[in-house]
């Protein structure tokens, strides 16, 4: 935890900086406990500001979240590619890596996008478009595939990591009985499912 006094950020370094330590909290508080669970205050406290300082930087919790989605999709997108590993294998690989990436994706749609006005939401997607574009480039160039193969490519991805984590991450209670047979045929791995699902989309294109 930031135990320093709180000194508010003035130069673009520092603001740079002091994102940067929010960023970090939301991070390690979402790695313990549901979206729902995290509190703003928490995640103040974590990064050594104010709930007001935080909120200079990030008008809601949800736009601290996507922010911190846009900062793994950037991540994502700057990915070293494997020569001479298929699309499917190359993209299951880092995804089951990028573990904080995938649980944003899951509730992107139906959590993080629900309470933004239009101009936090065209911000959004505009900045999620850049980051989008400049991976299905490199994912093109390194394929040799064209622009609309690999861009319905990456919006079925999407689809199969918000589907494979839901169905992987059930609720604690279900999680249990899950444990053993008969139960646990419903149990789901992510990892081995969403190498499956990508698989077969990639054998569709």
């Amino acid at each position: 935890m930031n135990s320093c006094c709180f000194q508010r950020a003035r130069s673009p370094e520092q603001k740079a900086e002091r994102r940067a330590q929010i960023l970090q909290a939301a991070e390690d508080a979402f790695e313990s406990d549901r979206f729902q669970a995290v509190a703003l205050v928490d995640i103040a406290r974590q990064a050594g500001v104010t709930k007001a300082a935080l909120y200079r930087y990030f008008p809601s919790k949800e736009a601290l979240f996507l922010a911190l989605y846009l900062s793994e999709l950037e991540a994502l997108a700057d990915i070293e590619l494997q020569g001479g590993k298929p699309l499917w294998e190359q993209m299951a690989d880092v995804l089951i890596q990028q573990r904080l990436f995938c649980r944003l994706t899951a509730i992107l749609h139906s959590v993080l996008e629900q309470n933004l006005d239009v101009q936090q939401a065209r911000d959004f997607k505009q900045t999620l478009l850049k980051h989008f574009a400049v991976l299905s480039g490199r994912l093109q160039q390194h394929y040799s595939l064209p622009a609309d193969k690999v861009n319905k490519y990456l919006m079925q991805v999407q689809q199969s990591i918000i589907g494979c984590w839901i169905v992987s991450n059930p609720a604690p209670v279900i999680d249990h009985l899950l444990t053993e047979p008969p139960l646990s045929i419903f149990r789901v791995e992510f990892a081995e499912a969403l190498r499956q699902q990508l698989k077969a989309l990639e054998s569709a294109l």
